[in-house]
């Protein structure tokens, strides 16, 4: 894989993650929603939609998971059709799961990571007024392309909202497929930016091999062009960071802090307690914990993970990058640091054996 540059941190940040949302407030620059009404349900609508599902061109088509009304749901059903997995129903659910907030946050910051520009939501008459209000929120944060296929009556919410923001609408299935794509048009190759478009295997087979992560430094320290820990980063140890961790890793993590950790320990073999020092190069203080020059697949998940921590608030877009918290990737409280471990296991991946210093007895003094 090609080793590329280190995220760049952009002149303005994004602001604290709010998920209230009201048409007094809408950007009017952002492109018009597109509303498809098809009260008669009828299946090529719903084929359609599907068939312009292509995430390397930027476009994600979301099929919301029937009767499902918490308000974090919809923010899942976007994860995963971004080809993220949560982890199965059998294992204990990650604490971000089950906040609504979190979950949206994350859904945003892959959203902009991945640089997705067209999100097209199937069923949208099922979804509630709150899911509405979060996608509407989404929508400003992120300035994506919105399509909401309706295959029933018009909610109220939704008409409320078609009042005051600009938007499209068709009811033909010839207008639809104008405005979506088909599938029998050519894909846009997928980029050097997308290896999440070769998913894993999910959940992981039986027999997938385990690989060992690198052992753990005694403390994270600024790396310069002749640390062998550079080789390590840039290149990537042949028996963890070739192309299939890669996948798991993109696969499998739904959240993009808890990705981006992963994959930091693969490249360095910093533990979790380790992980909150992690600085990566800005402008003004080159020398980093993380080299200028990573993998492919890493930046991705680095870009995911500053996004999500600026949508915390815990990034100021008044300083510089080293000074405005831009520069560290993983804000991790304790449970953050529990679920990066489980992650790890997640993607088949165990800590190097802790090696114990050798008792040198002593000398006596005479």
């Amino acid at each position: 894989m090609t080793p590329t540059s280190p995220p760049t941190t952009p002149a303005n940040t994004l602001p604290k993650w709010q998920p209230n949302w009201s048409p007094d407030h809408t950007d009017p620059g952002l492109p018009p929603i597109t509303v498809i009404t098809d009260p008669n349900d009828h299946p090529d609508y719903t084929t359609t939609a599907l068939a312009a599902h292509q995430p390397a061109a930027g476009r994600i088509t979301v099929h919301p998971t029937p009767l499902a009304t918490a308000p974090a749901y919809l923010a899942h059903d976007l994860i995963r059709a971004l080809g993220k997995h949560l982890p199965p129903p059998d294992a204990e659910p990650p604490w971000w799961t089950t906040n609504a907030d979190d979950s949206w946050r994350a859904a945003v910051a892959w959203t902009k990571a991945l640089g997705i520009s067209h999100y097209v939501v199937c069923r949208a008459h099922r979804i509630t007024a709150r899911h509405l209000e979060h996608l509407m929120a989404l929508r400003e944060h992120t300035r994506i392309q919105l399509t909401l296929v309706v295959s029933g009556p018009t909610p109220a919410a939704l008409a409320t909202i078609c009042k005051t923001v600009p938007h499209h609408h068709t009811d033909t299935l010839e207008g639809t497929r104008r405005h979506l794509p088909h599938a029998h048009q050519p894909l846009v190759a997928p980029s050097e930016r997308y290896p999440w478009w070769h998913p894993a295997p999910f959940p992981a087979p039986p027999d997938e091999p385990w690989y060992e992560l690198p052992s753990r430094p005694r403390r994270p320290a600024p790396l310069t062009h002749d640390s062998p820990a550079v080789d390590r980063a840039t290149t990537g140890r042949p028996d963890t960071s070739h192309e299939a961790v890669a996948q798991r890793i993109h696969t499998r993590i739904g959240h993009p802090v808890h990705a981006a950790a992963v994959a930091v320990r693969v490249l360095t073999g910093y533990d979790t307690d380790q992980l909150p020092q992690v600085t990566i190069p800005t402008p003004q203080r080159p020398r980093a914990h993380l080299p200028a020059h990573l993998p492919t697949w890493v930046i991705p998940l680095l870009d995911a993970s500053r996004v999500y921590t600026e949508l915390q608030g815990h990034i100021r877009s008044d300083l510089p990058p080293h000074l405005s918290g831009a520069d560290r990737p993983f804000h991790l409280a304790s449970w953050d640091k529990d679920d990066v471990a489980r992650a790890s296991e997640t993607c088949s991946l165990t800590p190097a054996p802790t090696r114990k210093r050798p008792n040198t007895p002593r000398k006596s003094r005479q």
